[in-house]
């Protein structure tokens, strides 16, 4: 609850000013363009509609938005042009100006953009709330990346699965599938071939991470890489999987109700690679070290099988100081939308 009001009252701060910032400016470049008839209470109506309809476009943007990266960068030109274009219609119309005069108005209103997103870059992003896409289904189904849905055998819900390889045959190499519901794995080719996006969560830097919570984190082979996933081991415990459970110093662990069911891998099939984590190889962490877990236990590249650690800790742990913040909202798609904490 406290990191949810916390990032409402950011957001409905951030609003605010930006909307009294952009009225100002506005005021400013319709006297620079020697619009008449100008009033406060036009001004802020119009600065008012204009935000609505940006932010409508923000919304239009991530429900609409290709993972093409040409085509990304193409809708985001396009994007920019209707978000000035509105704003020119709107000084048009509630001030009579003509086309050229409006878009003089609208120029001193990039200077409180330009201030807000230093803002954000300099501020908010680094010490208290960045959003990311979720990049693969290591996480799944608490947090999905591209994704192909399917339905579970056991108990008909939902299932996902990372989208097939074209040069695979999947009739051979059938994708993995976690339920959403009770968290059944199987292969199989059946499945819907359509690719749906990504999950965008919100990362709170301002939360000390508990056990349990969602983390993302720079890896430690590649710092310059994000991950996220489920923190378990805490420093200074040992920490191996058995039965797929968690156990911390030989005390089985219980995982939160979102979870419960949720059964994490001591062993991948046809995996030769020996894991961390395990009952006859159990992660010992140090003072400033965490162990992390994928949800999508047979599907995710997590503590128990990295090879190289960062330098001067062992290969299975996290650092402290690579910790990133605590993901505490999934916001978009709206169907899947939630609080993690």
């Amino acid at each position: 609850m406290f990191s949810t009001i916390v990032i409402v009252s950011l957001f409905l701060g951030v609003s605010v000013a930006q909307i009294l910032l952009w009225a100002v400016f506005l005021r400013w470049g319709l006297r620079w363009a020697k619009v008449e008839h100008v009033t406060m209470r036009r001004v802020m109506l119009v600065t008012v509609l204009a935000f609505i309809f940006h932010n409508g476009l923000a919304v239009l943007s991530l429900s609409l938005s290709p993972t093409n990266p040409a085509l990304a960068l193409l809708f985001g030109l396009a994007q920019l042009a209707a978000a000035v274009l509105i704003l020119c219609l709107l000084i048009m119309v509630f001030f009579k100006a003509g086309f050229l005069r409006s878009l003089q108005a609208w120029l001193p209103t990039l200077i409180p953009q330009l201030g807000m997103t230093l803002v954000l870059i300099l501020v908010i992003q680094p010490f208290l709330v960045e959003a990311f896409v979720t990049p693969t289904n290591a996480m799944a189904p608490t947090l999905l990346g591209r994704h192909c849905r399917g339905q579970c055998p056991e108990c008909g819900a939902p299932a996902f699965c990372s989208p097939p390889d074209p040069q695979w045959n999947t009739s051979i190499n059938a994708p993995w599938m976690i339920c959403r519901h009770c968290f059944h794995t199987w292969q199989t080719s059946d499945l819907d071939e359509r690719i749906l996006g990504g999950d965008r969560f919100c990362v709170a830097k301002f939360l000390k991470p508990r056990r349990w919570d969602v983390i993302v984190f720079r890896y430690p082979e590649d710092p310059s890489v994000l991950y996220v996933m489920r923190l378990v081991g805490l420093p200074g415990e040992e920490i191996h999987i058995d039965g797929g459970a968690v156990w911390a110093n030989g005390r089985k662990l219980t995982p939160p109700e979102s979870i419960r069911g949720l059964k994490y891998a001591s062993e991948i099939p046809l995996l030769p690679t020996k894991l961390s984590g395990t009952p006859d190889n159990p992660a010992i962490l140090g003072q400033d070290e965490y162990f992390v877990l994928g949800d999508f236990s047979l599907r995710a590249k997590d503590s128990r099988l990295w090879s190289q650690g960062a330098p001067g800790h062992a290969p299975f742990a996290v650092p402290e100081s690579h910790l990133v913040g605590v993901v505490t909202h999934i916001y978009w798609p709206p169907q899947r939308s939630r609080i993690l904490r």
